[in-house]
């Protein structure tokens, strides 16, 4: 077999949706439409009226890249530039007008973002925001990144690993491996998010997660034969709670399963993995208060992958103060790690995922792979407008073609690669198997006030 380098080919896929601006440019009356602002704009925000050139069009807000040239060389003081109210009105919670718009350009182009200018914002902030990285290698000459100078490896393993083999007298293997499945990125597709995006970008993720050689959670009532016969080796039907797993069959093609936990998720584990032995099976829970005992409780069933589903803001569900899952993975990692069982079991993070840097985060908080959900709904076109009416959303996403999905998921996906690779090579980490737990590469802003302001009064502060 041929090696060939892992590579995910982009194109740009504009977006169907209207644009929404950050910066609206407004033109006053006393505009004398002497051009300067066209010569002064390398973006195209001004121009001159096709049906009259001697005067000025409206500009061209969404082009705007805030460089402010056009209103320093306006010699009437006819332009202004503000903040657009559809663009403050975007988004809701971690899910920032900022963030959307980011995954918009990204999604569009397959591109790292690149906002210029320099950084004018906070250096430390709440959940992820708080939590840096060490970057110590990037001033090695070795340092790669997207450049290709070296390899650097984004394949995951999904299953249980054995914590050793035995060979039988004549040297031949005798441990019996179970199934485990290599995927090319740590990020896999969720669709539990996609129900009101219509059936065209169900198969257009379906398609993109065969493009770029990773897996599909489906609900299983989702699961049709043109699903499976486009993507058979990436879609993973997704049991409910209280499904009989006695009863259930599955398409010969699929290599995984997940089971929603119930009561009685023990027995269910056990006679899914007993009758489909082939068959990697995830468990899905919901993370909450004490979600690390849960997982040992998972260890002890030989349970070999386990899905923690995290809410839309990356928190656990419950009542009062709730853990992120920065906080919430380093717990079930390091109860896992205290054991030594801590490679017996794949552990997937899903909820909360809103950025690129995301991904190698919480797999340095403890995850071996991502799921992606919420992100997959912005890459098109989303507003995550307040009250989700297909009928009359400004995206039309319902309506999507499959051809223009893949592209736009294909795109993100590209682009947020890239800037782990970016990551780390500037970490000097070779492989993303390596950045799980490595929780000593990384700062966490939390920890440190505690630490440094802990004799301050006398006594430790609350944090």
């Amino acid at each position: 077999m041929r090696y060939e380098r892992y590579h995910i080919p982009i194109e740009t896929v504009p977006s169907t949706a209207p644009p929404v601006p950050k910066f609206v440019i407004t033109r006053a009356s006393n505009c004398v439409n002497c051009g300067k602002c066209e010569k002064a704009c390398i973006y195209g925000v001004h121009k001159r009226k096709e049906s009259d050139p001697r005067e000025m069009a409206d500009p061209l807000s969404h082009l705007c890249k805030n460089c402010f040239r056009c209103i320093s060389d306006c010699p009437q003081r006819a332009l202004m530039m503000s903040l657009g109210p559809d663009y403050r009105a975007l988004g809701r919670g971690i899910w920032t007008p900022l963030r959307l718009s980011t995954i918009w350009g990204e999604a569009e182009t397959g591109k790292i973002p690149v906002f210029g200018a320099g950084y004018r914002g906070m250096f430390a902030g709440p959940d992820y925001d708080g939590m840096w990285t060490d970057m110590s290698e990037i001033v090695r000459p070795t340092r790669d990144g997207i450049h290709g100078r070296e390899t650097i490896s984004t394949s995951a393993d999904i299953g249980r690993r054995p914590l050793w083999l035995e060979f039988d007298g004549d040297g031949k293997l005798s441990t019996e491996l179970p199934p485990v499945i290599e995927l090319s990125i740590p990020m896999i597709f969720d669709s539990a998010k996609l129900d009101a995006a219509g059936p065209g970008s169900l198969m257009g993720c379906a398609m993109a997660a065969k493009m770029l050689d990773t897996l599909m959670l489906v609900p299983m009532d989702m699961v049709t034969r043109e699903l499976m016969d486009i993507a058979s080796a990436q879609i993973v039907p997704v049991l409910p709670e209280g499904t009989d797993p006695r009863s259930v069959e599955f398409d010969p093609r699929t290599r995984m399963v997940e089971l929603r936990i119930g009561s009685s998720w023990k027995m269910a584990a056990k006679t899914i993995m007993k009758r489909f032995p082939d068959k990697v099976l995830s468990l899905r829970m919901q993370a909450s208060k004490g979600v690390e005992g849960t997982v040992l409780e998972m260890l002890e069933a030989d349970v070999p992958v386990v899905h923690i589903e995290y809410d839309e803001d990356g928190r656990e569900q419950g009542r009062g103060e709730t853990r992120h899952a920065k906080d919430s993975l380093r717990a079930v990692h390091t109860a896992m790690t205290a054991k030594g069982l801590r490679d017996k079991v794949t552990i997937i993070a899903g909820g909360g995922i809103a950025a690129a840097e995301h991904v190698p985060k919480t797999i340095v908080c403890g995850a071996d792979a991502v799921a992606l959900d919420t992100a997959l709904m912005v890459a098109l076109s989303c507003r995550l407008c307040p009250s989700c009416m297909p009928s009359s959303c400004p995206a039309s996403i319902d309506k999507a073609a499959p051809e223009w999905v893949q592209g736009r998921v294909t795109n993100m996906v590209g682009a947020w690669r890239d800037q782990m690779l970016e990551m780390l090579g500037a970490m000097g980490i070779r492989e993303v198997r390596r950045l799980r737990g490595e929780v000593g590469r990384a700062i966490f802003y939390d920890d440190i006030q505690k630490e440094l302001l802990s004799t301050i009064a006398g006594g430790a502060i609350r944090g």
